[in-house]
């Protein structure tokens, strides 16, 4: 997928990303829009939600055990970025030339899925709610907004403007 924005902190190549080492996930880029932060992630394979009441999966795994290994490994993600972005942000070392970034906050943690159909992503949109739900910090601290769509709406939102940013 292809992605085009304004003010962008492409986290996965900051030099600070790069100290912490493997055991830190990031998302694809953080994206500074007047008060709020996005935080995109994109994902170009994930479990068909609509496929939950099957049984059968990969090896002793269930479709479900993978679809909710999935929506942790997205949270952590976020969870890690956010953690690594507010490091950056508080020592104000690191931003990119030219990255604003957002005075008062509002939060938005966005997984983009390729090719998926629309409903298939509102599953996976309450799914992961309920599980940023289950992180105190996250829910009562930072309360983000959670949206899950795929690449033919993240194309009429217009989410690109000026800087890309290929994912595979």
């Amino acid at each position: 997928m292809r992605f085009v924005s304004d003010n962008v902190f492409h986290i996965e190549k900051s030099p600070q990303y790069a100290a912490v080492g493997d055991s830190v996930k990031t998302v694809e880029f953080v994206r500074a829009i007047g008060e709020k932060l996005l935080f995109v992630e994109a994902k170009s394979s994930f479990s068909n939600p609509n496929s939950l009441a099957s049984n059968r999966g990969m090896g002793n795994k269930t479709v479900k055990e993978i679809f909710q290994k999935e929506i942790a490994g997205i949270c952590d993600k976020f969870t890690h970025s956010l953690n690594l972005y507010s490091s950056v942000s508080v020592t104000k070392e690191g931003f990119p030339p030219g990255y604003v970034p957002a005075a008062r906050l509002t939060l938005t943690f966005m997984l983009v899925t390729k090719g998926f159909e629309e409903s298939w992503c509102d599953e996976i949109e309450r799914a992961l709610n309920r599980r940023i739900r289950e992180s105190v910090c996250m829910s009562k601290m930072w309360k983000p907004e959670v949206v899950v769509i795929n690449d033919a709406t993240a194309a009429k939102r217009k989410i690109a403007v000026s800087y890309e940013i290929v994912t595979e």
